[in-house]
């Protein structure tokens, strides 16, 4: 009862503040529907007003791009999408009518070629753009001419043309966001009107032509979830179908793509080194993001491996027109019980973007202070070491030249830092197996020495060059440098109750410890399309990186810190040695339209991979710290494969595709593990841990788009002779086995439209593995850990728009229980299911927009999975999720 009093409170006071809110929204003019007619010169789009209204219309065009700005205006259309339609009519290849603020709408025609003919009428309910085509009769109307007629010389008896509101949806929700859309309609997306993704291909592709199964997660849906929480792995954990459940650190640990590691990029630049703790997504503010795009199953199209999938995070562009725009945001998130206990957080963020002739520019920047979070039971949660008790900045700049109408040149630099010491240290549990988890454990203000405070800094450069003729060809070139350094926050592993007190007499183990990493990563990337028919394409380049890394225990003076509170590093050791890793690769990838319906893809890559590591003491924490640390002979290794890839999509009826791939991937697994652990005396060659892995991914599956109903359904089997899998052991460790792997599962989405006012969908993802450690002939398979292999995950969102310009909407993310691999004997813990439920409120006030937004509605008490399989010397890492959170929103641009 009381949950549902406090559901109803919140709704009660949503709606009060969009009923005062109305006369502000009342100023804007609502765009309500959009019709398109083909007429002989071209065709006729049409937009519906309130009648009587005037409309500023500003116009430009660029080559073969006509672009009109609609100011003081919004569109409302049935289910809150955009108008995209592609091939409307001979001559024009895409129209477009979509929102770039809450007060612009943006209307672009594409033609196939320059001599874009166009004309804009104001009617008294309607605002219509003649368009012609270069083949137009030669008494075609002005180019870009805009008139204002007498509403008495309009034609007041004729019919409209018939609307298109109801016409198939340019989306699929296996192919745009897998959850519920966002509660405001999308932004304009880098290069595109239509609906385009990059990362399957490396070149422009609409979805639905793409073999496999991609998401494709908007600005406008990053924007909702970011308002309550700014952590990327909560994004996508509820967001993608076969990704692991959100975590309660913000880390990729248990964050698997179908069971197996994802490749984390953004603009394409590699996030993921070979060794880390697991921060990839903490390298920039979701505030910077245009899109993520998301390929689900091995693929080696990037390179260096990507036995899971691809997220590719997609930055903010600068303006493609002459011009400016602004943008501002306030986020507030005040934990009203727990404000006396620093329960209140806030994030600012800023933008500007101009462009002027062939240069333009952008500017993006996010200062986030994140307060301290508490559990569903009102327990501080500890210092996760990126998501609470923390501060962040980030600044994203971009400078192009367009040097010629073909060649364009982008220099873009992000720098994202992340501080996160604390008053407050981790208190494991005393049972490792309740779902209390731990709590925060006041120490004081911490004093470190000027090398080890806990940050994270991460500095990404990007350098791309496009020239879109050379030969008929279009080459496409990118250099990139990344550089990570990272503190962790400390820890004291004396309070932790389940390790022995006898363990602390060894001489080399680090009782009070950081843990620290140094890692650089520069590469280059060129590609070659070129089409040799209209038909039939081939795409050809190659790929290089260079990786440098190591990671380090910082130990500290224990009596130091218990007197004083500093943190006075005295001593190191290797958690991984430093490492050198060189990647080379070479491709050819081709595509042919065989017919209208149907469409065959496949490709070749070279992997050429090279380690080398000089001689080293492996981690105190193979013997725990009791003497002798594991001498290892370093060396050189090398190892280089062949993957393969083949697709095919066929369109069965205009409204069902069926699609079937097959793909590679092919890298070494996890360097740091496997060499950290290795036994004394032993060979770097000889380490079986090192050896490379080869996953061979099937997919089948099936996309239907219907008037008012999209459906999407996936099956996948990953297969490899040598996998590569965590298991914790009893003592919490997690060691490397690696055996013959196989993955399997299912992925469903739906997405209907009931009426003009009311949306709902759902997901659901399930998927198993198993694996043979003893490798032998006898096909003896047991259950992978639940730390590579997570429970069922299904979704579901109902959503409402409740008056024009108001929308409020509520969701719900279900995990299962996993016991598969603890009945087995493989695990130490078994996985328990959750329920969680948001609300979130989106109001459109004067210039912009307010949201709210409540996680957690039901202040659960709850585990995520992440940390279900934290237990033992690891138990410190044991963090509930959060409780009840409120966040409150405003931005605008302009």
């Amino acid at each position: 009862m009381r949950n549902l009093f406090t559901l109803g409170k919140y709704l009660g006071a949503g709606a009060a503040v969009a009923l005062i809110a109305q006369p502000a929204y009342a100023q804007v003019i609502s765009i309500t529907d959009v019709q398109l007619v083909p007429t002989e010169q071209g065709l006729e789009l049409v937009l519906e007003v309130p009648s009587g209204t005037e409309l500023e219309v500003s116009s430009s065009r660029t080559g073969n791009t006509f672009i009109a700005d609609i100011s003081n205006t919004q569109l409302i259309l049935p289910g809150g999408k955009p108008f995209e339609q592609a091939n409307p009519v001979p001559g024009v290849s895409a129209v477009s009518v979509i929102p770039i603020s809450s007060t612009q709408v943006r209307v672009t025609v594409v033609s196939e070629q320059e001599g874009l003919v166009t004309e804009v009428n104001q009617n008294p309910q309607s605002l219509v753009f003649n368009v012609a085509t270069s083949s137009a009769p030669d008494n075609a109307p002005p180019t870009d001419s805009t008139q204002t007629p007498d509403p008495a010389e309009a034609s007041p008896g004729e019919a409209p043309p018939p609307s298109l509101d109801g016409q198939e949806p340019t989306g699929d929700p296996d192919t745009t966001s897998q959850t519920p859309a966002a509660t405001d309609p999308p932004e304009v997306v880098e290069d595109d009107e239509l609906e385009i993704v990059v990362t399957a291909t490396r070149t422009e592709e609409d979805p639905l032509n793409v073999p496999r199964s991609v998401t494709v997660i908007k600005r406008s849906e990053i924007e909702q979830e970011g308002a309550i929480n700014n952590d990327l792995d909560q994004i996508l954990g509820k967001f993608v179908p076969g990704l692991g459940p959100p975590t309660a650190g913000g880390r990729t640990r248990v964050l698997d793509l179908r069971g197996r590691p994802a490749q984390i990029l953004i603009d394409g630049v590699p996030q993921n080194s070979n060794t880390g703790f697991g921060t990839e997504l903490s390298a920039i503010d979701p505030s910077a993001i245009e899109r993520i795009e998301v390929v689900r199953g091995a693929s080696a199209i990037y390179g260096e491996g990507a036995s899971g999938g691809v997220i590719n995070i997609i930055t903010r562009s600068p303006l493609e027109e002459d011009g400016q725009k602004v943008r501002l945001g306030l986020t507030l998130r005040p934990n009203f019980e727990k404000l006396s206990e620093d329960g209140f957080g806030y994030r600012v963020d800023a933008g500007v973007t101009a462009k002027e002739g062939k240069v333009d520019f952008l500017v993006d920047t996010a200062f986030d202070i994140k307060g301290a979070t508490f559990s569903g039971e009102g327990f501080r949660i500890p210092p996760t070491g990126l998501n609470n008790d923390n501060s962040t900045i980030n600044v994203l700049t971009k400078v192009g030249i367009d040097i010629s109408e073909e060649q364009r040149l982008q220099l873009s630099y992000n720098f994202f830092n992340n501080v996160f010491d604390s008053e407050f240290i981790s208190d494991p549990p005393d049972d490792d197996t309740g779902d209390e988890g731990a709590r925060a454990l006041r120490v004081g203000r911490l004093q470190f020495n000027s090398g080890n405070r806990p940050r994270q800094t991460v500095h990404n450069v990007n350098v791309t060059y496009r020239h879109q003729d050379v030969f008929g060809s279009e080459v496409n070139a990118q250099a990139f440098l990344r550089k990570t350094d990272l503190n962790q926050i400390p820890v004291d592993l004396r309070n932790n109750p389940n390790i022995p007190p006898f363990v602390f007499a060894n001489p080399f183990l680090p009782a009070l410890n950081q843990t620290s990493l140094d890692a650089l990563e520069v590469g280059g990337r060129f590609q070659v399309d070129t089409p040799v028919t209209d038909r039939f394409s081939i795409l050809w380049g190659a790929d290089l990186s260079y990786e440098e890394n190591e990671q380090v225990f910082l130990e500290s003076d224990t009596a130091a810190f218990d007197n004083t509170r500093e943190l006075n590093v005295f001593r190191t050791f290797n958690q991984t040695p430093f490492y050198k890793l060189r990647n080379i690769g070479t491709f050819a990838q081709l595509t042919w339209d065989a017919t209208d319906n149907l469409t065959l893809s496949g490709g070749l890559r070279y992997e050429n991979i090279r380690l080398d590591v000089d001689d080293y003491t492996g981690s105190p924490f193979r013997t725990f710290g009791a003497p002798p640390l594991a001498e290892v002979e370093g060396g050189t290794l090398t190892v280089d494969d062949v993957v393969f890839n083949a697709g095919v999509v066929f369109k069965a009826t205009d409204q069902v595709s069926l699609y079937g791939n097959f793909s590679q991937g092919f890298s070494l697994p996890s360097v740091g593990t496997a060499l950290g652990l290795a036994p004394n005396d032993s060979n770097f060659a000889d380490i079986i841990q090192l050896e490379p892995q080869k996953v061979n991914n099937y997919e089948l599956g099936v996309r239907g788009n219907f008037d008012n109903l999209t459906l999407s359904l996936a099956g996948f089997l990953s297969t490899s002779s040598l996998g590569s899998t965590l298991v914790p052991d009893a003592t919490g460790f997690s060691r490397l086995v690696r055996a013959p792997q196989r993955n399997y599962g299912v992925e469903f989405a739906a997405d209907w439209q009931p009426s003009d006012r009311w949306r709902l969908g759902t997901t659901f993802s399930w998927n198993e593995g198993s694996n043979n450690p003893d490798g032998d002939d006898d096909d003896r398979f047991v259950p992978l850990s639940s730390v590579d292999v997570q429970p069922f995950k299904a979704t579901a969102y109902l959503e409402n728009e409740t008056l024009p310009g108001w929308r409020n909407r509520l969701q719900a993310l279900f995990v299962g229980g996993r016991d598969r691999a603890f009945d087995a004997g493989v695990d130490q813990f078994q996985v328990t299911g959750y329920t969680l439920v948001d609300f979130f409120s989106t109001i459109n006030i004067g210039p912009g927009k307010l949201q709210l937004g409540i996680q957690n509605l039901f202040d659960r008490q709850y585990l995520p999975v992440s940390s279900q399989e934290r237990f033992g010397v690891s138990a410190a890492r044991r963090f509930p999720g959060e409780g009840r959170t409120y966040s409150i929103r405003y931005s605008l641009e302009f």
